[in-house]
């Protein structure tokens, strides 16, 4: 649960099944107390004892077997397992009274033990932290969902000539419409919903989040095979579900999301926010989501940092160009880029 990232543990040891955990009173009064939250789903309620029954460890065993559907539930509740992860996604969803939280009026606790009391408290204050954050990732895919377009979503004839005039160095515009037309289809830098026109690359965010999404997200993080390869299709087969795939990593990691994908009208890969003249891939993104002005910006930014490319640029050596802007594996990008450049000279 990516929610519980960054918090401390709740509890410090295994609980469940005598011999397989180390039932800690403290922490076996925890996950007595998340059960008892979420009671209505368990049907029987628990004493909040912090001793480990068979009661207790038949009540994991049916969460594991009914809720999460484990062919042979062991029992056990481990610190990060994947039962603790799913007692805290249910308790969440149950409005909790504030501290204190009294299950055993003062005058029936003869010995003035009010450890239960600090327990329920103690989980309480962590459930509304995970609330908390997922209120906070909720906000955080709405902004990066969020179309910030000022209606500028195409460039004109004067634009390309300026642009080739910025460049200089006799690189020809129709070099530049070609670069638009192969990378993004033409001269629209946006989808239909007004946000930039991306293309996820799951081999990228594999690398920048070392790997530790393998294999809870395998759509989302794998190993590079090949241009565009299956994976790449599933998550980019439209617009609505690249941006999907985005939210969807962004929730994961946000910068490495960002730095993953493939932006606007010249689809320049968010990683290479610096050579475009942004401090930060979330400047960059931000900047791009405004017009395709930006994102020509951008792209001039990116092109003047790389001699090979200028000089490929200027000799027309659409190989050098494909190879110097896509990487080694280019497909046929240069036969591509080369048809359009000769369609749009022929229309001189």
């Amino acid at each position: 649960m990516k929610s519980l990232q960054g918090l401390p543990r709740l509890i410090s040891a295994s609980v469940g099944a005598p011999g397989k955990a180390r039932n800690l009173p403290a922490d076996v009064q925890c996950i007595q107390y998340l059960f008892n939250l979420i009671i209505p789903k368990m049907g029987f309620p628990l004493a909040e004892n912090g001793k480990c029954d068979g009661q207790l460890v038949q009540c994991i065993s049916q969460y594991q077997f009914r809720h999460l559907k484990y062919a042979h539930p062991d029992g056990v509740i481990d610190p990060t397992g994947r039962t603790f992860n799913s007692l805290i996604e249910e308790a969440v969803k149950v409005p909790v009274k504030a501290f204190p939280t009294l299950r055993i009026p003062s005058f029936l606790n003869a010995f003035g033990n009010n450890q239960g009391d600090a327990v329920q408290a103690t989980v309480n204050v962590y459930l509304d932290r995970v609330r908390a954050t997922i209120e906070a990732e909720r906000r955080n895919r709405q902004l990066i969902m969020q179309a910030t377009c000022d209606g500028g979503m195409t460039l004109s004839d004067t634009d390309f000539q300026n642009a080739a005039t910025q460049l200089g160095n006799g690189i020809s515009v129709n070099v530049i419409k070609a670069f638009a037309t192969i990378e993004s289809g033409g001269r629209f830098g946006f989808g239909p919903a007004k946000l930039p026109i991306i293309a996820f690359e799951g081999h990228h965010f594999r690398k920048y989040t070392n790997h530790i999404y393998d294999q809870a997200h395998p759509l989302l993080s794998y190993r590079y095979k090949r241009k565009a390869g299956p994976q790449w299709q599933v998550n980019n087969k439209d617009q609505v579900k690249a941006w999907e795939t985005m939210a969807t990593a962004f929730a994961l990691d946000q910068e490495a999301a960002l730095m993953s994908a493939s932006w606007g009208m010249f689809q320049v890969m968010g990683f290479n926010f610096g050579s475009c003249g942004y401090k930060t891939v979330f400047e960059f993104v931000a900047a791009l989501k405004v017009n395709a002005g930006n994102q020509l910006k951008a792209y001039l930014s990116f092109c003047s940092k790389s001699p090979a490319l200028m000089k490929a640029m200027k000799a027309k050596d659409f190989t050098a160009m494909a190879y110097n802007y896509n990487g080694e594996d280019y497909g046929n990008y240069d036969v591509l880029m080369k048809k359009a450049y000769e369609e749009f000279e022929r229309k001189k």
